[in-house]
């Protein structure tokens, strides 16, 4: 049995959601059950993504380092596998300062991190949790969170491809049908460049679909920062534009990339050596890409050549990589369905379960799937 611990699961489509049924629909054989510790509104549907919600009402998550590290402690105390799903520095001091940190309570716990943890008060954190380093399980989707890892120590750091699936019966090789910033839209993701393509487009002329999802992430941390550019994106008038306020439910989700050119000017510092699952899904889908070179998603895009990598993050380029898609559409959406093939096996989530199930190893070891190894 696993236990899944991840505060920020409130709805059931989006990329926590995704984690956790696609870590469910390949555990069959590997764990009994999963049971998941969310925000207390996702207790309604997790079922739907094939898992238990856990039964203890004070379990559920409202926001906040405290209520994570009960629920941590009390998985722990029951003698349940422990995943955290988006573990930062901050969850390996916490389960050290948590009264279990003896016997094999943390070999039972796992962290994965999406992230180099390199920041300063990262290294510390880590170098704080002595013993959650040394017995506690550290999974990395790419090399360059799991060499951060090795260096800051951790005994147990193995490289797992991030879990993801496609959507039954997607069309691959689809005509195109529009250009597409899948995922809610934010600053580091590329909508000033794109707000910039709009206002290109219109300028000269042109109509293109563009689809927009502009309903709000984390607006607390930087959802106001992008209100400027939304509203830059609107004011250029733009014919071709949709911007969808709302996000779509999963089905709605991966049909919006039959036939889509998924835009992806992502920031370099960001996402170098970040899983994009944006990227990740738009290439499962058939969907070719323009990304940008030196991060995960342009590695992907150029290792199998579905797409175009950007080499300056300006609308100029950007427009120019749209124009050479679609001139060659058949060629890349015929590159992207031969990657569709691949990263579906190569992310099959069963390798993340089986990870999370072994037995403690004494010399860790790699799970193959990653930036430059994908």
């Amino acid at each position: 049995m696993l236990r899944v611990i991840e505060p920020m699961l409130r709805g059931p489509s989006g990329h926590y959601a995704e984690f956790v049924r696609a870590l469910a629909a390949r555990s069959e054989g590997v764990f009994s059950r999963i049971e998941v510790v969310a925000d207390p509104r996702a207790e309604a549907f997790l079922p739907s993504l094939g898992v238990e919600a856990v039964p203890v009402a004070a379990h559920a998550l409202p926001r906040g380092p405290g209520a994570e590290l009960r629920a941590v402690r009390a998985s722990l105390a029951e003698g349940r596998r422990t995943l955290v799903l988006t573990a930062n520095a901050s969850h390996a001091f916490l389960a050290e300062t948590a009264a279990f940190v003896g016997g094999d309570a943390l070999a039972r716990l796992t962290l994965f991190v999406h992230w180099p943890l390199v920041k300063p008060q990262a290294r510390l954190a880590l170098a704080l949790a002595r013993r959650v380093r040394a017995r506690s399980l550290f999974l990395a989707p790419t090399r360059g969170v799991r060499d951060a890892l090795a260096e800051a120590d951790c005994a147990r750091a193995l490289q797992v491809a991030y879990p993801a699936t496609r959507a039954a019966g997607c069309r691959l090789r689809a005509p195109f049908r529009h250009l597409l910033m899948a995922g809610a839209a934010r600053i580091n993701k590329g909508l000033d460049v794109v707000a910039g393509l709009a206002e290109r487009l219109a300028r000269d002329g042109r109509d293109l679909p563009l689809l927009v999802q502009v309903s709000p992430k984390h607006v607390d941390r930087h959802g106001s920062r992008e209100d400027a550019v939304v509203a830059r994106l609107l004011a250029a008038n733009y014919a071709g534009l949709v911007a969808d306020p709302k996000a779509p439910d999963r089905g709605e989700y991966a049909a919006r990339f039959e036939g889509a050119l998924v835009l992806a000017p992502y920031e370099r510092a960001k996402f170098a050596d970040g899983v994009s699952g944006v990227v990740l899904d738009a290439l499962l889908h058939g969907a070719p890409v323009i990304a940008t070179s030196g991060t995960w998603a342009g590695d992907v895009v150029e290792r199998f050549d579905a797409g175009v990598v950007l080499r300056e993050r300006a609308a100029e380029q950007l427009a120019a990589a749209v124009d050479r898609v679609i001139a060659r559409w058949d060629h890349y959406a015929a590159c992207a369905a031969r990657a569709s093939d691949a990263l579906a096996a190569e992310h099959d989530p069963r390798a993340l379960a089986r990870a999370i199930a072994a037995a403690p190893a004494s010399e860790p070891a790699t799970v193959r799937a990653s930036r430059g190894g994908l």
